[in-house]
């Protein structure tokens, strides 16, 4: 992203004036700056903020997390004679691990020594406390994108929702378990959801992800909001307004329409603008969870002279080691091509 250079001098307009005597005001004026930043260019990430607030904790290891899956039954159902005889147990491979290791994200920060100087006094807003702020802000936008991206041909990168949920058809394994041969590692992965665009598609849809899941149903379901937006027109066309004999309306009485939020069978709908268009996630948090290292939670490496390099500065790194982890892809679904919602132009938003 390009910035412009130069800084812009005032517009004439209002009580500033043109000519000699603007220009000598400003010469005598300081500039009425409001004290805070105003940042224009971040998305809110509502998924990723429900993972944090329930986040697992990740130790060191070898696979830092390790998930025992059994894909097939130990024993056998067997029905019997008045003789009571059965067949002899067999002992039967039946777990198999699942490994993950925690994904490095970084934020380098740099602090420059003159920059120091110059806002040792008549400072408004440190630039450093903005820089601060914004690395935070930086690395969360940057896990909010990949929650929703293939990322199984980045070994750097965190394991994603559209990984868990792939039934092989483009997550050829997952956790280093093949998803050919073991159909019970594979997600629910619908494409060509067109018909997805009300409540009645919806529901359809839930009760095939909890069939899928062996009867359990999702935590949450989380779509773009467009097509956010498609679904909630199902629900607005069929909003009554009741007025009761002698009712008057005053000039504070507001009418509520719409919904910030709506539930479905029992389940919470939600949007994410990082989620992509036309494409919707049922998740079940009870398999589903981001794991965070106990060393490495979103840490401050701290500042180090640049000196050596031949620099009067410092650098620092804003740290995080993580990975979104589940342990049974069946419980979950991954549903695209539900269409373009109801605006045509959205896009997934960039990480800057």
């Amino acid at each position: 992203m390009a910035f412009p250079t130069t800084i812009q001098s005032p517009a004439i307009s209002g009580l500033t004036p043109g000519g000699a005597l603007g220009a000598q005001l400003q010469a005598l004026t300081r500039r009425a700056v409001v004290p805070s930043v105003f940042v224009q260019i971040y998305q809110t990430h509502p998924v990723l903020s429900a993972f944090l607030s329930n986040a697992q904790s990740a130790r060191g290891g070898f696979s830092q997390i390790t998930i025992p899956a059994q894909g097939a039954s130990f024993v056998q159902f067997a029905w019997g004679s008045f003789a009571g005889d059965f067949a002899q147990p067999s002992d039967v491979a039946a777990i198999q691990d699942a490994y993950f290791n925690l994904k490095l994200g970084m934020v380098p920060i740099g602090f420059y020594g003159m920059e120091a100087i110059v806002q040792s006094s008549e400072v408004i807003v440190p630039k450093l406390k903005a820089v601060m702020s914004d690395s935070a802000v930086v690395i969360k936008q940057a896990i909010a994108q990949a929650l929703y991206t293939n990322n199984s041909t980045n070994a750097y990168a965190i394991d994603s929702l559209y990984q868990a949920y792939d039934d092989g058809t483009n997550v050829s394994s997952y956790g280093g378990i093949t998803r050919s041969g073991n159909s019970w590692w594979t997600g629910q992965y619908r494409p060509n959801s067109i018909g997805i665009t009300n409540r009645a598609g919806l529901s359809t849809a839930i009760l095939q992800t909890t069939t899928g899941a062996g009867g359990e149903a999702p935590s949450f379901v989380v779509m773009n909001p467009a097509n956010f937006a498609t679904i909630l027109a199902d629900f607005i066309s069929a909003e009554q307004y009741v007025t009761g004999p002698g009712k008057k309306y005053g000039d504070d009485d507001v009418i509520n329409a719409s919904f910030r939020g709506v539930s479905i069978m029992g389940v919470p709908i939600i949007y994410d603008p990082f989620c992509p268009l036309g494409e919707m996630y049922m998740i079940n948090t009870r398999y589903t969870a981001l794991y965070l290292s106990e060393y490495a939670p979103f840490i401050f490496s701290g500042f180090e002279s640049t000196i050596p390099m031949g620099q009067i500065a410092s650098v620092g790194v804003l740290i995080t080691a993580l990975d979104l982890v589940c342990a049974k892809p069946s419980s979950g679904s991954h549903y695209t091509g539900m269409g373009s919602g109801a605006w045509q132009s959205l896009t997934t938003p960039a990480v800057l």
